[in-house]
C-alpha cells in the first residue's frame, strides 16, 4: 500500500514538472511571436474600429482605420479622411493587446505613403498637411515625390487652369508631416 502512494506521488511530481516545462515553452513561443510583430500589423487588426492616435505636435485624432500600408494608415476622423505616416504616431489608445493581422497582399504591404498621396493628386482632392506646429499647407497636391509633397493652393490652381497667374506652391518634406486631412473618404 505504501508503494502505491510512493508511485502515485512520483507520478504526480513528474506530471507537474512536465506541465511546468510545457507552460514555460509555450510562454517562450508566445514571447518570440510577439517580438516579430510589427506596428502596422497591430494597426491593421483594428481596421474599421476607432483608435485614438497621438501624433507629432501633441495632437490627438480619433480615427476609424480603413487601410494600413507599409508606413502609413488611412482612415476617417469626424467628417474628413486622414492619412497618417506611421512615423508621426507617438502613441495609440484603444488597441487590443493580442490583436494582429498580416496584410495578405504583398504589394499592398509594400505601398509607401506616396501611393495614396499620388491618388489624392490624381483625383484633385483638396488636402491640408499638418505638422508639429499646425498647418503646413493646404490645397491640391501638385506632386508627390519620394520624400516630399508639393501643395498648390486650390484658388491658385483654378487660375492656372484658366491660363493666368504665376505658380506659387509649397514643398513640404514628408518627415515634417504629422498627418494629412482630406475631404475624400476613401483613401485606400
Amino acid at each position: 500500500m505504501r508503494w502505491d502512494a510512493l508511485f502515485a506521488d512520483l507520478e504526480a511530481q513528474l506530471e507537474a514538472a512536465q506541465t511546468a516545462e510545457f507552460d514555460a515553452a509555450l510562454a517562450d513561443a508566445s514571447r518570440l511571436e510577439s517580438s516579430r510583430l510589427e506596428f502596422a500589423e497591430r494597426l491593421r487588426a483594428h481596421q474599421d474600429r476607432p483608435l485614438v492616435l497621438q501624433v507629432v505636435g501633441g495632437q490627438r485624432l480619433q480615427v476609424r482605420i480603413m487601410a494600413v500600408g507599409a508606413d502609413w494608415l488611412a482612415g476617417t476622423a469626424a467628417a474628413h479622411s486622414v492619412l497618417v505616416p506611421l512615423g508621426g504616431i507617438l502613441a495609440v489608445d484603444g488597441m487590443e493587446r493580442a490583436a494582429a493581422r498580416r496584410e495578405p497582399s504583398a504589394t499592398r504591404r509594400r505601398l509607401g505613403i506616396t501611393a495614396p498621396l499620388r491618388r489624392l493628386a490624381r483625383d484633385r482632392a483638396p488636402v491640408s498637411a499638418f505638422g508639429a506646429e499646425g498647418v503646413l499647407g493646404s490645397g491640391l497636391i501638385a506632386m508627390a515625390g519620394r520624400d516630399f509633397v508639393e501643395i498648390t493652393p486650390a484658388s491658385q490652381d483654378e487660375r492656372l487652369r484658366r491660363g493666368g497667374g504665376e505658380r506659387s506652391s509649397r514643398v513640404i518634406p514628408l518627415h515634417a508631416v504629422a498627418w494629412f486631412r482630406s475631404e475624400r473618404v476613401d483613401l485606400d
